[in-house]
């Protein structure tokens, strides 16, 4: 039976006996309610006899108790709004910071303290996706790692609790620096964390309040009745850190906008700026190179993020022509602005006259010294198309002498078929391989017939997550070999009429910037 509205009922038989063990004859108590749950309660115990409080003196404190009721909820609620008002003007001031710092936004957030005040925490982790942020006491990657995993929402809202080890018991050992934690995601897999410490809390009792569990424990025979001491009894709470309140998630939740808010503004900022800068560096389409017909494309990855491919055609002295494919590790202005580096750096080693391999071992030492630890690939290539392509004996047949820095190889698209051509490797440019280790990569000859195609790319042309590299090369040469079969027969058919199968011919790209560059001998 609901008994929610009765203002008079009976007991059940424990209690009445659990009151006479207190000595008490008569009882009312009177609850204080505030947004709909018991905040307190009010017992009223007489001891002298049985007492019956009339319906006037019940309605008074019934009155009693609603308008204390109403007092303490207006107290409660007029307390958070001055906490949430103060940690609002902490937190416009932090991001006032953040939006003025040419860091990246969630470094410049977690480097100010003042975040940790914002909602009273002890410490902050944040993960950007590649790298971990911390400021204060947090605990170390692992259980880091899991409780953002257990906290985690798809939309990345805001998520608390104060007992991270009723989650997982595991975290009961980090509950020094974190027993509880409040969680926003920032876009993606990145994720802000704020932690608060275990907070051990005293709690008197009228009685050791375990009795009961102890009288369980002895089995049936035994009958749980109420306890007959009342002397004080203490008991220390552990596992659990300072309550986080509504408004806390509230505030975390006005920070997460505000800095995905920035991270998409200065990430659109920054793709204009790589744009801008790709496009003053990088040749929009080809020279015109007597003798030789060459056809370049660029592709940004998904989103329009361009990352650090580039490609060069360098007319040299006399008849030899320079053709340059690489690519930065890394996406961006930071990306966009190395590559810019390494293609001028490689341009004038190669009008010096250094050979393929001389200038990737320059390029190494310039990669090497470079601020911000970059890597890059590159193949060159020197065309030297002097002859007239008749395969005859005296020299005339073209050549291309080539070397490689952990770039895939060219291919060789001829009326034989498409070919690889195995360029002896060198590591990859900034690990430090430089001139004097005795790793030097050398040039290897391949002649060039009239009418062969060379093939030069990028990974981001192969390269696919659901497979394997030798069977994505096999595939674009397989759509290279069916391209000659229409090139070879007509030699006034240009390149252009079969590139975009080539970009297409590997299904499932555009998770990264794809160039492709095309020359052949005519």
């Amino acid at each position: 039976m609901d008994l929610s509205h009765s203002v008079l009922r009976s007991v059940s038989p424990i209690h009445v006996e659990y009151l006479k063990n207190m000595g008490v004859a008569a009882s009312m108590s009177v609850s204080l309610v505030v947004e709909g749950r018991l905040w307190g309660l009010v017992a009223c115990h007489h001891c002298s006899g049985p007492h019956r409080p009339s319906h006037d003196a019940r309605s008074a404190a019934e009155f009693l108790g609603q308008t204390a009721s109403q007092l303490v909820g207006e107290r409660v609620r007029s307390r958070e709004r001055e906490q949430a008002l103060a940690a609002q003007e902490l937190l416009a001031d932090v991001l006032t910071t953040v939006a003025a710092s040419d860091r990246e936004p969630l470094a410049t957030l977690v480097g100010d303290d003042r975040l940790l005040r914002v909602l009273g925490a002890g410490g902050v982790a944040a993960w950007t996706g590649s790298r971990l942020l911390t400021c204060g006491e947090v605990p170390p990657w692992e259980p880091l790692q899991r409780i953002a995993r257990l906290l985690a929402r798809a939309d990345g809202a805001a998520t608390f609790t104060d007992q991270l080890s009723a989650l997982s018991p595991g975290l009961t050992d980090v509950a020094g620096v974190a027993a509880g934690a409040l969680r926003v995601g920032i876009g993606g897999d990145a994720w802000v964390l704020w932690l608060r410490p275990e907070q051990p809390r005293v709690v008197d009792w009228g009685g050791d309040p375990h009795n009961a569990k102890i009288a369980e424990g002895e089995g049936p025979a035994v009958r749980i009745s109420p306890r007959k001491s009342f002397e004080k009894w203490q008991e220390v709470v552990r596992g659990r850190s300072a309550p986080w309140l509504p408004w806390h998630g509230t505030t975390a939740d006005r920070l997460r906008h505000q800095i995905t808010g920035l991270m998409l503004g200065r990430s659109r900022g920054q793709i204009a700026i790589a744009e801008s800068l790709q496009r003053a560096v990088v040749l929009d389409e080809a020279p015109e190179v007597p003798g030789l017909e060459v056809l370049a494309r660029y592709l940004p990855a998904e989103g329009g993020q361009l990352g650090g491919d580039w490609w060069d055609v360098l007319p040299l002295d006399g008849d030899r022509v320079a053709v340059v494919v690489g690519d930065v590790a890394g996406h961006g202005v930071h990306a966009a602005a190395a590559m810019a580096q390494l293609r001028t750096a490689v341009r004038a080693y190669l009008l010096e006259g250094h050979s393929p391999a001389a200038a990737l071992e320059r390029l190494d030492t310039l990669v090497g010294t470079m601020p911000g630890g970059h890597t890059a690939t590159a193949v060159v290539g020197i065309v030297d198309h002097r002859g007239t392509g008749d395969g005859s004996a005296d020299g005339s047949e073209g050549v291309v002498e080539l070397a490689s820095a952990g770039h895939l190889p060219p291919l060789l698209v001829s009326a034989e078929g498409t070919t690889a051509l195995r360029v002896p490797p060198r590591p990859v440019l900034g690990l430090g391989f430089g001139p004097t280790t005795g790793l030097d990569g050398e040039d290897v000859r391949v002649p060039l017939p009239a009418g062969a195609v060379l093939l030069l790319h990028s990974d981001g042309l192969v390269e696919r997550r659901d497979a394997g590299l030798e069977q994505t090369t096999a595939a674009l040469a397989e759509a290279a070999t069916r391209a000659a079969g229409e090139l070879l027969p007509d030699p006034e058919r240009g390149m252009a009429a079969v590139v975009d199968r080539l970009l297409t011919a590997v299904p499932g790209g555009g998770g990264d910037d794809t160039t492709l560059v095309l020359l052949r001998r005519r």
